[in-house]
């Protein structure tokens, strides 16, 4: 009976079982912290009857262990050897078995109730669990209904929206087409009058150039009997005329200026009209002539001296510390500078005559011109002489302020500076005759473009090379010592050349902060570079 009482428990649910099981988490599973409570409750129960299990297992191996080993005495003998010995032992074994069973029994009960506990707290749970979730369910269809609703609502307000911006930009659009008809049709009619203004002031024009080319041959007949009659005079008058002449250097510039716009009047008739050329005049009488046409200007004048209108170069004097350096440098410059203009003026209008003539011969084309590296050649060829006259000069200013004799400006910096000029001239010349002759009226634009180049134009490309080559040759001349930029002025410098005076001595060669070593620093500039020391 012993070996019975041993195997009762083997396979039995303990409470360290119960304590340790674990289930699989699932949507709709149970409640892992109530399972886990449950659990626990179970674990103490199986617990407490595992103890009382031991203690009465240790109670029956006392008993087994006394029968096993009886302390036999005289008594003890007598009651075993009694009738109620076997009864005994029968009863204790009974009541083992009762014990054990009931222990059995109340485990199994303990443990059925446990289960059924443990199923209806998983049945609670999933029915709280699908509660739940059919409540997550019903809220998350509600939300889903609720956000269609409302992005509808959005949405159809931003239809409404845009329909209203579109309606908005639409009579926009159509207010600033109605705008920009009305402007155009004011630019038409504005143009239209001043298209009717224009006529009428080409045909003022063409009656006034009528009237100036019968002019013109006047002068001319005068001009050869008036030569004809100097011819004859005698030396003494010639000399006297030419000394006048010296002492009045503008007046060859005011006679070209003259005969050049003479002739471009009388390019501009209609071919039936024929105006006589001038003779060439002769070398002797020339400075005769020329003070000849300054007296009849000056009188023309009230008394007062011819002046270029077209010249946009500044002139007069300047102000600041270094005007009298920049008069004094303007002075020696001059004379180069005004032969340079001379000679320049003088083939532009040779040039403007010859193709006049080939105009008038026929059709000339793009082919038919010079080729520009020749045209080039010839305008830097005549600029050479003046520009080497103006390095000299600039020599001669820097020694009388200190600076060594040296060679001065090189002849191949005086070429480049000339082919600068030429190119200044002829690029820009070139580009507007080759358009003239695709005009309707290629005379009357060529004639236009000669007149348009020989004006302020020309005299401002001859100051800035004058300029340039002044500059150059006293750099050259100063070599290794410093020069300083003399602002000229008749106000405010313009800021390059403020930065350029403020600036100081620099080595001769370096740059000022505009990046020029010497002027000019931009068209027209009239600033100078004097020794510093």
């Amino acid at each position: 009976m012993a070996e019975d009482y041993s195997s009762i428990s083997s396979s039995r649910l303990s409470a360290a079982d119960a304590q340790r099981a674990s289930f699989a988490v699932v949507r709709r599973g149970f409640d892992p912290q109530e399972v886990r409570s449950f659990l626990d409750l179970v674990s103490r129960e199986l617990d407490a009857w595992e103890v009382r299990e031991a203690e009465m297992r240790r109670a029956v191996a006392a008993a087994e262990d006394r029968a096993k080993n009886p302390v036999i005495d005289e008594a003890n003998l007598t009651a075993a050897l009694g009738q109620q010995s076997g009864e005994i032992l029968r009863t204790a074994h009974e009541e083992a078995r009762q014990v054990l069973e009931s222990a059995q029994a109340q485990a199994a009960e303990l443990l059925k109730s446990a289960q059924s506990r443990i199923t209806a707290a998983a049945i609670e749970a999933e029915q709280r669990a699908s509660t739940r979730v059919a409540d997550a369910e019903i809220a998350a269809t509600n939300l889903e209904q609720e956000s269609a609703r409302t992005a509808e609502r959005i949405l159809l307000q931003a239809r409404a929206d845009g329909e209203t911006l579109v309606a908005r930009a639409r009579e926009q659009g159509r207010k600033m087409i109605e705008q920009a008809q009305e402007a155009r049709a004011s630019v038409l009619a504005d143009m239209s009058t001043r298209r009717r203004t224009m006529h009428l002031q080409i045909e003022q024009l063409r009656a006034a150039r009528d009237e100036i080319a019968r002019s013109v041959v006047a002068v001319r007949d005068t001009v050869d009997r008036v030569t004809a009659e100097l011819q004859s005079s005698d030396a003494a008058a010639r000399a006297a005329a030419e000394e006048v002449a010296r002492r009045q250097p503008t007046a060859e510039a005011i006679q070209e200026d003259a005969e050049a716009e003479a002739s471009l009047e009388a390019a501009a008739l209609d071919e039936q009209t024929v105006v006589p050329d001038a003779p060439a005049p002769d070398p002797e009488t020339e400075g005769v002539v020329e003070e000849l046409f300054a007296k009849i200007r000056a009188s023309a004048h009230d008394g007062e001296p011819a002046a270029n209108l077209d010249d946009e170069t500044p002139t007069g004097s300047f102000d600041g510390p270094d005007a009298e350096e920049v008069a004094t440098r303007d002075g020696l410059l001059e004379a180069p500078q005004g032969a340079l203009a001379r000679k320049v003026k003088r083939i532009i209008q040779d040039e403007q005559n010859q193709l006049l003539d080939q105009l008038r011969a026929g059709g000339v084309t793009e082919a038919d011109l010079e080729p520009e590296p020749d045209q080039l050649a010839r305008y830097a060829g005549a600029a050479v002489d003046p520009l080497r006259d103006a390095a000299n000069a600039a020599q001669d200013f820097c020694v009388q302020r200190g600076a060594p004799e040296g060679p001065g400006l090189s002849d191949g910096a005086v070429q480049v500076i000339a082919e600068e000029l030429a190119r200044n001239i002829v690029v820009p010349l070139r580009r507007r005759v080759i358009e003239s002759l695709a005009s309707q009226d290629p005379t009357v634009e060529v004639n236009g473009a000669y007149r348009e180049l020989r004006g302020a134009r020309i005299d401002r490309a001859v100051s800035d090379a004058a300029v340039e080559a002044f500059g150059a040759a006293t750099v050259a001349v100063v070599g290794d010592g410093t020069v300083r930029w003399a602002a000229a002025t008749t106000g405010e410098p313009c800021a390059d050349c403020a930065d350029n005076a403020l600036e100081g001595p620099v080595r001769a060669g370096a740059t000022f902060p505009t990046g020029q070593a010497y002027p000019p620093a931009h068209p027209g500039c009239r600033c100078a570079i004097l020794p510093a020391g």
